[in-house]
C-alpha cells in the first residue's frame, strides 16, 4: 500500500472506532493500528526517494530549458550582431560604391573637357593652316588674273611651297 492510503486507512479507523462514553477517546484494534504504523515505516522512505527522485528530475529539466534558453538567447544575440555587421558591411560597401561612381564621372568630365580642348585647338590650328593656304591660292588667282605672263605663275607656286613649308614646320613643332 502506498503512504496515502495506509493514512486514510488510520483515519477511517479512527473515525469508526468505538468511543468511550463520557470522553471525546476512542478505542482502535492496537494490532490492526501497529500494522498500518509498520506499512508507513516501511513505505515512507520509499514515498520520499520518488518524492526526492521528482524533485531532482524536475531541477534537472528546469536546469536544461534555463540552459536551452540561453541558448537560444545567445544564438539570436549572435544572428542580430551579424545581422547588423551585415548591415554595416553593406552600407559602408555602398558608399565606396557611390564614391566609386562619382570619382568615375568626375574623371570621365575631365577627359572629356581635355579631349574637346584638344580637338578645338587641333580644328583652330587647321583652321589657321587652311587659311594661310586659301590667301595663298587667292592671291596665285589674282596674279594669273593680272595677266602677267609667265613670272605671275612663278611667284604663285613659290608662295604656295613657302606656305606649305611653314604650315609642315608648324604641324611638327606643335605634334
Amino acid at each position: 500500500m502506498k503512504v496515502d492510503e495506509i493514512l486514510d486507512r488510520l483515519e477511517y479507523l479512527v473515525h469508526h472506532a468505538r468511543h468511550v462514553p463520557f470522553s471525546t477517546q476512542v478505542m482502535v484494534d492496537e494490532d490492526e493500528v501497529m500494522d498500518l504504523l509498520d506499512q508507513l515505516r516501511f513505505n515512507l522512505p520509499e514515498e520520499i526517494k520518488q518524492a526526492s527522485w521528482t524533485v531532482q528530475e524536475q531541477s534537472r529539466l528546469i536546469g536544461e530549458a534555463h540552459a536551452e534558453a540561453s541558448r537560444i538567447v545567445a544564438k539570436a544575440n549572435e544572428r542580430a550582431e551579424q545581422a547588423v555587421t551585415d548591415s554595416e558591411v553593406k552600407r559602408r560597401a555602398e558608399r565606396q560604391s557611390q564614391q566609386i561612381m562619382r570619382d568615375a564621372q568626375l574623371r570621365s568630365d575631365q577627359v572629356i573637357r581635355e579631349a574637346e580642348a584638344y580637338a578645338l585647338e587641333q580644328l583652330q590650328q587647321l583652321e589657321a593652316h587652311l587659311s594661310r593656304t586659301l590667301a595663298t591660292v587667292r592671291r596665285g588667282v589674282e596674279a594669273l588674273q593680272a595677266g602677267s605672263g609667265e613670272a605671275a605663275p612663278e611667284a604663285a607656286t613659290a608662295e604656295t611651297e613657302e606656305t606649305a613649308e611653314a604650315a609642315e614646320a608648324e604641324a611638327h613643332a606643335e605634334g
